[in-house]
């Protein structure tokens, strides 16, 4: 062995789907604080440390849907709060859709430490052609120009998978797998 680094699944676990979220023109969350593993003060202890977070469900959209954007957060895991790590684009969802899927796959690595540590985040999102289409996707996080973000990394903060929408109509997404892994 080179190392004592690992992969381990982070708690907590789902055993039941969370409510459905219905978006907003501001930042929702997509699972409740009690969904979220609270990795403590310091959980990111080195220049490296990694986190895989991978999510997938379903969304429903109404007859005018407008455009979504998809945004991880640090911070207590409520609507809006925290700091934005990454954002999708805003893109476009089509009209009159029901009970389609949906993925997110997101690395979150440590690139400096303490109360002025960074975060920074690649990743990809995806749906089900009916929702957005297949041409356009998958859809990169960030849109552009990845970057460590900074962070009080002493805090006992989640990282918070959010959307936010714009248009006047009601959207629904709702988490049915949620996986956090700890990869070294």
């Amino acid at each position: 062995m080179d190392t004592g680094f690992w992969v381990d699944t982070r708690p907590p676990f789902l055993d039941a789907d969370p409510a459905a979220v219905t978006l907003s023109t501001t930042a929702k969350a997509l699972l409740p604080v009690a969904a979220l593993p609270v990795l403590g003060g310091n959980y990111f202890g080195y220049r490296g440390k990694s986190v895989m977070l991978k999510l997938g469900g379903r969304i429903t959209t109404a007859a005018t849907p407008g455009n979504v954007t998809f945004q991880l957060l640090w911070g207590n895991g409520t609507d809006a709060n925290g700091t934005v790590l990454a954002a999708s684009a805003a893109h476009a969802l089509t009209a009159s859709q029901a009970n389609l899927t949906w993925y997110i796959e997101l690395l979150i690595e440590c690139r400096a430490l303490g109360a002025s540590g960074a975060l920074m985040v690649i990743g990809e999102l995806g749906y089900n052609p009916g929702v957005v289409s297949s041409t356009l996707q998958p859809l990169m996080v960030p849109a552009s120009a990845p970057a460590g973000v900074t962070v009080d990394l002493t805090q006992n903060f989640v990282l918070s998978p959010q959307y936010l929408r714009s248009g006047s109509t009601a959207e629904t997404m709702q988490v049915h797998s949620s996986k956090f892994f700890s990869l070294n």
